[in-house]
C-alpha cells in the first residue's frame, strides 16, 4: 500500500475510533439519572444496597464523574493539531489530567474494585488497571518534564488505552448480548471476570506489538 493511501486509512481509522469512544461514553453518561438518587433496580447498582452508602458512594460518584472527563481530556491531549496550536493549553490540561487520574480516578477505582460485581478475579483486574493507569500517566508526565516527547506520547497512548477499558468492556458485553455468543470453554459465571481482563490486557498487547513494529521500521523516534 502506498504511503498516501496508508495515511488516509490511518486517518479514517483514527476518526472512527474517536467517534466510537465518544458514542459509548455518551451512552455511559446517559445512565447517570439512575444514580441520582441511586436506583438499585438499575443494572449497575443492582444488589449494592448493603454497602453503597459511605465510602463506596464517595468512590462511585467521584469515579463516574472523573472517568468520562479523563477519556475526553485524553482525546484532546492526544490531538496533534490542538497540541501544536495551543501548547500552553495542552500543558495545563495535561497537569489537570495527571492530578485527576492519580488523585481521583485511581483511588476511587481501587475502592470500587473491592466490591466488584465480577468477584475477586474481576476485582483484582480492576485494581491492577487502576494502578497501571496511574503508573503510565506518571511515566508520561516524567517523560514530558525531561522533554522526551516521543516517549511521553507513547506513555500517554498507553494511559488512554487503559482509560478506554470501560469502553472496550461495554463493547465486549454488548457484542456477547447482541449475538447471543456462547463461549463453551468459559463458565458463564466467569464471563464477567474474563471480560474485565480482556478489556485492557488485549488492547494493551495489541498496542505494544504495533508500536514495536513501527519503531523497528523507523516510523517513531527511539527517545
Amino acid at each position: 500500500m502506498s504511503e498516501p493511501r496508508l495515511y488516509i486509512l490511518l486517518l479514517l481509522l483514527r476518526a472512527t475510533v474517536v467517534l466510537l469512544i465518544l458514542r459509548v461514553t455518551i451512552g455511559i453518561v446517559s445512565n447517570y439519572p439512575d444514580y441520582l438518587p441511586p436506583d438499585f433496580d438499575a443494572e449497575f447498582l443492582r444488589n449494592r444496597e448493603g454497602y453503597f452508602f459511605g465510602v463506596y458512594a464517595w468512590a462511585f460518584y467521584t469515579h463516574i464523574v472523573s472517568g468520562p472527563l479523563a477519556i475526553v481530556f485524553g482525546l484532546v491531549l492526544l490531538s496533534g493539531k490542538i497540541r501544536s496550536r495551543w501548547p500552553v493549553f495542552h500543558r495545563w490540561l495535561g497537569r489537570v489530567q495527571v492530578l485527576m487520574v492519580v488523585g481521583v480516578l485511581t483511588p476511587s477505582g481501587l475502592v470500587m474494585s473491592y466490591w466488584a460485581a465480577s468477584g475477586p478475579i474481576g476485582g483484582f483486574s480492576l485494581a491492577t488497571l487502576s494502578i497501571l493507569t496511574s503508573l503510565c500517566i506518571l511515566q508520561g508526565w516524567r517523560a514530558a518534564v525531561r522533554r522526551q516527547y516521543a516517549r511521553h506520547r507513547r506513555w500517554m497512548e498507553r494511559t488512554m488505552i487503559l482509560l478506554c477499558s470501560a469502553i472496550t468492556l461495554r463493547l465486549i458485553v454488548g457484542t456477547a448480548l447482541v449475538t447471543h455468543a456462547q463461549i463453551s470453554w468459559i463458565d458463564p459465571e466467569m464471563f464477567d471476570p474474563v471480560a474485565n481482563w480482556l478489556s485492557w490486557v488485549v488492547p494493551l498487547l495489541i498496542y505494544e506489538s504495533w508500536s514495536r513494529n513501527w519503531r523497528q521500521k523507523g516510523a517513531f523516534p527511539q527517545h
